[in-house]
């Protein structure tokens, strides 16, 4: 094999093969700064920082027979990738999530290196960094941790530790014990039927809609959370479904619904941290669309992720999709329709920087990322806290919801709502 090329590992494989016309696999970022910083010191930043990595420059290569691998592109140009665009009037969020929203409705060129990056100048009286990088080169901790390390604080305000440690057993029995552990929950997964239809499932197109949400102050949904005994993400995913609650029950009702949300999971291992790549599996989390009221809601979902956190369906999730990465195309389509039909939304939650950090010079004001979601599901919700706030993105299929920006606003209530009594 040549120094330029080498295999995808099974994972990645994976998530390049889950790619389609109606769900592209590719995590975008938006990067707000509080002033232009010109698309010279931008353009300088990328090739310092970025380009020193060589999964920048490589393509992948997928054979007739075998697994994909990258390869040096020979005609890489970074001018192919780094673009630079001007907002329309008025220059406002509505301005910028028209635009990202048809940016991000683009899919990648596979004949290049798999990713781009849009400098767009008007931006109130700064500038954006829209950015999108393909899922098989990395997930949304491995990316923020890759970003914070292009800032110009460097990898010194490197995030939390988040996520579960893969096993390691020691001993015969353990290793039995394990393993069938893992057995059941794998059993668990596959006989877990549909969730409920509604608006939300059904026919995907092309067109994607992106809409964010308003910051909000981390150290009240702190509070929130040891106020009820639970995690700081038991709080934000009870105000997202809160938020979907009230988006259905404008279309019917609500009584009797049983929606899942899939919601990646870290899968820490000591011989993958510090690489982009992916490292977490995905588990199912039931919403509680039709809980009582929000601490109803609440302790339902605290009782949920605490049996999660109890059981390997993490873990084995992600030997799944390893196991997809090497099998056929057809095998992992397969596959793909029988997880994402068991689902009606993806939710991720991932940690940014706690303090305002610098990009090319300039201060950020906004940091935002929104996951791909793969197979049937339509609606992607990214929570990210940055600089002591919170903000949520919904990255929806314009068939499922057209308007994103009414689950945002039904998000803000809810989370208002939550933490209006917290101390």
């Amino acid at each position: 094999m040549s120094s330029d090329r080498e295999p995808l590992r099974a994972v990645d494989a994976a998530w390049l093969r889950m790619d389609s016309p109606t769900n592209a696999m590719v995590i975008n970022a938006l990067l707000v700064f509080r002033e232009a910083p010109g698309i010279e010191r931008i353009r300088a930043l990328v090739s310092e920082r970025l380009l020193a990595h060589r999964r920048f420059h490589q393509r992948v290569v997928e054979p007739a027979l075998g697994l994909p691998h990258w390869e040096l592109d020979p005609h890489f140009d970074v001018r192919a990738h780094l673009h630079h665009l001007a907002l329309p009037a008025p220059g406002d969020q509505g301005a910028l999530e028209a635009l990202v929203s048809d940016l991000a409705s683009t899919p990648l060129d596979r004949s290049k290196p798999l990713w781009q990056a849009y400098l767009i100048d008007g931006v109130g009286s700064g500038a954006a960094l829209f950015a999108r990088l393909h899922h098989s080169m990395g997930d949304g901790v491995s990316l923020v941790r890759f970003l914070l390390g292009m800032t110009d604080e460097g990898a010194l305000l490197a995030p939390p530790e988040v996520g579960v440690e893969v096993p390691h057993p020691k001993g015969l029995t353990e290793r039995v014990k394990l393993a069938s552990a893992q057995a059941l929950t794998l059993g668990h997964l596959l006989m877990l039927p549909p969730d409920s239809d509604s608006v939300l499932k059904g026919e995907l197109g092309t067109q994607k809609r992106i809409a964010w949400s308003a910051p909000a102050p981390l150290d009240r949904i702190k509070a929130c959370a040891r106020q009820h005994g639970a995690k700081i993400n038991d709080v934000l995913v009870t105000a997202v479904s809160g938020a979907l609650a009230s988006f259905l029950a404008e279309q019917g009702p609500v009584a009797g619904l049983e929606l899942r949300a899939l919601v990646p999971v870290y899968v820490r291992d000591e011989v993958d941290r510090g690489d982009l790549g992916n490292h977490f599996g995905l588990v199912y989390v039931p919403l509680a669309i039709d809980a009582t009221d929000r601490l109803d809601r609440l302790s339902k979902l605290r009782a949920s992720f605490d049996a999660i956190k109890a059981q390997p369906d993490a873990v084995v999730a992600l030997g799944v999709l390893g196991a997809m990465g090497v099998a056929t195309s057809e095998i992992e389509h397969i596959g793909i329709q029988l997880f994402t039909r068991k689902a009606s939304v993806m939710i991720t939650n991932v940690p940014g920087p706690p303090v305002e950090i610098h990009l090319a010079g300039s201060p950020l004001s906004e940091m935002l990322v929104w996951a791909p979601v793969s197979g049937h599901i339509g609606l992607g919700v990214s929570l990210l806290s940055y600089a002591g706030q919170v903000r949520l993105g919904i990255a929806a299929d314009a068939k499922r919801v057209l308007e994103p920006r009414a689950i945002v606003s039904a998000y803000e209530a809810e989370l208002a709502a939550l933490t209006s009594t917290a101390s």
